[in-house]
């Protein structure tokens, strides 16, 4: 039994017990101060605001004609998923899916069986006594089925955002931000009935993807005013629609129906920042348990990342914040079904992204000490 499902299992002493140490690595390390962090006390230190943004999500404007086509033809250029990749979530899909049902789609490629073996033997995923592996469903049984489909969903996306060193590293902050996201989720999926553990990673994996395509198409020295903007206080989609016309939510979906993404994903994409602007009654009924979890998810990732003093590279996104604009303690204790009281908890979820940022170091040097 994992250390997350032994927490989620009732555990009376769980809020009253230490953090579970870090793989001793400079990066893993966090800072003494943030050893007993709970859920609970994020949320007090992260007030609700009640946000008036401009950018209306409840009714998004319309897109301007022009920058419509333009929108329509630059993501009509990109290259749809392959058909590996639906293969692998139609597995998924399956109850009784395991590591071998994977490992035979994988084997049929060698780049794909390439990645997922170079992965798995990584320093995020193995410790120094851990053995080589050179099997594929062995590989898939230790990075665990929903790590394994976000690896191949990496590796068989078309490149985006890469035409340039800096659009290189920005694109490295949004792969970062979805792996972390995709293995939070997951994490917080553990004990909620009401979130399968395969949206739960298709969400964190998925939601941003519209800002790749920004990437793609932008040139930099609008990203860089758009950045500008973030910075100095304009949420995202403000920012995005002010400088461009359109926000990563829209180029988000588009690119969902060009990929064939399931309705239910693009679902996802459309209401992945309401809970962040908007009372919980003005979300749909059946995406608020998704969506409530998703902006849990990206308020611990803030916490995680915010000394960015070891980071080389500064991302376009990386200023805005999300909160709650209500009090969420009760929905997230009773209906996410989430201890609010564990340090435990809460320090392995700090230590899963930190695992992550070892994976990405363009923009995270593994050698630099916290």
């Amino acid at each position: 039994m994992s250390l997350l499902k032994k927490l989620f299992s009732g555990n009376a002493g769980a809020s009253k017990s230490k953090p579970v140490k870090a793989r001793q690595t400079a990066s893993s390390e966090r800072p003494a101060e943030d050893a007993g962090l709970t859920i609970a006390e994020l949320l007090k230190v992260s007030p609700c605001e009640s946000t008036t943004m401009r950018y209306d999500l409840g009714h998004p404007p319309s897109l301007n004609t022009e920058v419509l086509t333009r929108l329509r033809h630059h993501v009509k250029k990109i290259p749809p998923m392959p058909e590996t990749w639906h293969k692998i979530q139609r597995v998924l899909q399956q109850p009784d899916a395991s590591a071998r049902d994977l490992g035979v789609i994988i084997a049929d490629d060698p780049i794909l069986t390439a990645k997922v073996l170079q992965t798995c033997n990584s320093a995020a995923y193995t410790t120094s006594t851990s053995a080589s592996i050179n099997n594929i469903p062995l590989a898939v049984a230790r990075l665990g089925l929903d790590e394994t489909s976000n690896i191949i969903f990496h590796t068989l996306a078309p490149q985006m955002g890469d035409s340039s060193p800096e659009k290189k590293l920005q694109s490295q902050h949004i792969w970062m931000h979805s792996q972390a996201m995709s293995m939070l989720m997951r994490s917080l999926a553990e004990p909620c009935m009401h979130v399968s553990h395969n949206d739960a990673s298709l969400i964190g994996l998925l939601h941003d993807i519209g800002k790749l395509v920004i990437l793609h198409i932008e040139d930099e020295s609008l990203l860089d005013k758009m950045q500008a903007s973030i910075e100095g206080g304009l949420s995202a989609l403000e920012a995005e629609y002010q400088h461009l016309g359109y926000t990563h939510i829209d180029a988000g979906m588009m690119l969902a129906l060009r990929w064939r993404l399931p309705n239910h994903v693009q679902h996802f994409i459309a209401h992945h920042h309401h809970a962040s602007h908007l009372p919980l009654d003005q979300i749909p009924d059946h995406l608020q348990h998704h969506m409530m979890m998703l902006n849990l998810a990206h308020m611990i990732l803030q916490h995680c990342l915010i000394d960015e003093s070891g980071s080389l590279h500064k991302g376009i996104w990386q200023h805005d914040q999300s909160v709650f604009v209500e009090r969420a303690e009760l929905y997230i204790k009773n209906e996410l079904e989430l201890p609010l009281d564990s340090p435990r908890l809460f320090a392995q979820l700090e230590q899963q992204v930190e695992r992550i940022k070892l994976s990405f170091p363009d923009i995270y040097p593994v050698n630099t000490a916290t």
